[in-house]
């Protein structure tokens, strides 16, 4: 994998602009990202053979099949297709280029979200978030001052997707303990250093100092990557991603909107730590119980966790993010089906102690 990850300089993007010389390039931007989408276009406009856009007038765009389409309608007879935002248009880009088999990249406005060079794409289809293999993006484009203008909360969001590295790793690591899955050490141990540095320069994110928010941006990007190393997405989606998902589809069942994905993996974090503490407080008993005692050991409280989250203006509690109490206990009790892998959710369920737990998550959380 051979992605160009690119800071912009005083001359731009050099070696996306070399990429794209004498090219068609179709840009892709929604009524947030369109002045930044704006800029990147004039400086295009210098290299390309022409420019195309694919704008969407929403503020709250849905990556469903009909807005792909649209995208694809544009796109058909580029060459390059640039995403300008973060989550949403980075995967509606990597999908719609897959499908034309042309190469695709994205300006990151965002530190929000660890999906930037993934070789997934989260799109809604039939009512359902699916995740699509595409090929990873060729350039990853990064401005420090867009990103550090960040809303706040998109910032907290990204934060939030880096803290639930600490329980994906623990639940891949339960995960071989309990049915032998097989780790790849190298995407691990990618993430986890990302994850540490991020952590250590958090009193730099407090402040949105650049060479903190450079840490978080190499710990959302290194998450693509060890993904593309390991081959799906184990490395940096477990337990809280599947709440996150869970809670996601009920909101666009329920036609409401949806909050951002790093909050609710942050929450979710909460509870699968939560759940680790609590099956080695209750000394419950399974294969391999004793040394994933020792990984509910290695796991950061909850409450600093917490304290981390509230400083940087993160929610703490599904409550405060618009989830319904029916639709939380329907998680608790659900959310391990999402995906087809082993987590503290599955873990939980299949030791019979769901019913024991909901009343503590139910209060601490909610």
């Amino acid at each position: 994998m051979n992605i160009n990850v690119e800071y912009r300089h005083e001359s731009g993007f050099k070696n996306f602009f070399n990429r794209i010389t004498g090219k068609i390039v179709a840009v892709m931007y929604d009524v947030n990202t369109k002045p930044f989408a704006e800029q990147i276009k004039e400086e295009i406009s210098r290299y390309a053979k022409e420019v195309l856009s694919i704008a969407y007038p929403d503020e709250e765009l849905i990556p469903s099949e009909d807005k792909c389409q649209q995208a694809y309608d544009v796109a058909k007879n580029a060459e390059y297709v640039l995403a300008v935002g973060s989550g949403t248009l980075n995967d509606m880009a990597k999908s719609v280029s897959t499908r034309l088999n042309i190469e695709c990249g994205v300006l990151a406005t965002a530190a929000s979200m660890d999906g930037y060079c993934s070789k997934g794409s989260a799109l809604m289809r039939g009512g359902y978030k699916v995740t699509d293999e595409v090929h990873t993006p060729s350039d990853v484009l990064i401005d420090l001052e867009i990103v550090r203008k960040a809303p706040r909360e998109m910032t907290a969001a990204g934060f939030g997707d880096i803290i639930g590295k600490y329980t994906c790793l623990t639940d891949w690591k339960m995960a071989n303990i309990v049915n032998g899955e097989p780790i790849n050490q190298e995407a691990f141990s990618l993430m986890e250093q990302a994850r540490t540095a991020c952590v250590e320069a958090f009193e730099g994110l407090t402040q949105y100092k650049a060479d903190a928010i450079a840490k978080l941006m190499n710990a959302l990007i290194t998450a693509g990557t060890s993904m593309a190393i390991c081959g799906n997405s184990r490395p940096a989606s477990g337990s809280e991603h599947h709440q996150s998902h869970f809670l996601e589809m009920d909101f666009v069942r329920r036609g409401e909107k949806i909050p951002l994905h790093g909050v609710k993996v942050a929450i979710g974090t909460m509870v699968s730590i939560t759940l680790y503490k609590f099956l080695k407080e209750e000394k419950i008993q399974f294969k391999g119980a004793e040394e994933v005692y020792k990984l509910a050991d290695e796991l950061p409280s909850v409450e600093s966790i917490k304290t981390m989250l509230e400083r940087m203006g993160c929610p703490v509690k599904f409550s405060q993010i618009g989830v319904r109490k029916e639709t939380m206990v329907e998680m608790i009790e659900k959310a391990y089906t999402v995906r087809d892998r082993y987590t503290v959710l599955t873990l939980v369920h299949d030791l019979g102690l769901t019913e024991r737990v909901k009343p503590l998550i139910m209060k601490e959380f909610y």
